[in-house]
């Protein structure tokens, strides 16, 4: 038992409330016009519509798991890529099997040892924390914009995606 750091069962319990989140988001995305999924917002949360957001939140998870699997990311996503809410469902969908693919791997030590330089050496469990706060942050700018369209994805909160998954004591 680890005295510190996270357990393998706590991260993968945060991948899946990561992608379970983004599906609600996505699933009220699909209920508007894809004029209003591309259009701009205002005030700009930095990402210019909807739309840029999401890409935005997409290429981060993307972006990471490279980072942390030691992969090139060769690519940055945008948002020109992903025509609708369909287009960018779809690339979501390969980006969380990988995403499980890569956590189903990792045991409670490989969760716990730093990797990168000394002065930039984060632990794996930082890193994906950080992917999961990051996604919540732009699920909640997108949350209120689709809610400004009538549109509300709904509570996103931790608590309804343990008890929805039966699991509400647990992780």
């Amino acid at each position: 038992m680890l005295s510190s750091g996270m357990h393998k069962t706590g991260i993968e319990t945060l991948v899946a409330y990561n992608f379970w989140a983004n599906d609600r988001i996505l699933n009220a995305c699909e209920r508007i016009p894809t004029d209003a999924f591309t259009r701009p917002v205002s005030p700009d949360p930095g990402w210019g519509s909807l739309h840029g957001i999401l890409v935005h939140a997409l290429d981060t998870e993307y972006g990471w798991r490279s980072v942390l699997q030691d992969l090139p990311a060769t690519q940055v996503l945008d948002a020109d890529d992903f025509a609708d809410v369909a287009a960018l469902r779809a690339h979501w969908v390969q980006e969380q099997a990988a995403w499980a693919d890569y956590v189903v791997g990792l045991s409670d030590e490989d969760l716990n040892t730093a990797v990168g330089d000394e002065k930039q050496a984060r632990v794996p469990w930082q890193t994906i924390v950080r992917v999961v706060n990051h996604g919540t942050q732009h699920r909640r700018e997108a949350a209120a914009i689709l809610t400004g369209y009538g549109q509300s994805p709904g509570e996103l909160d931790f608590d309804l995606f343990l008890d929805e998954r039966g699991s509400g004591s647990e992780s």
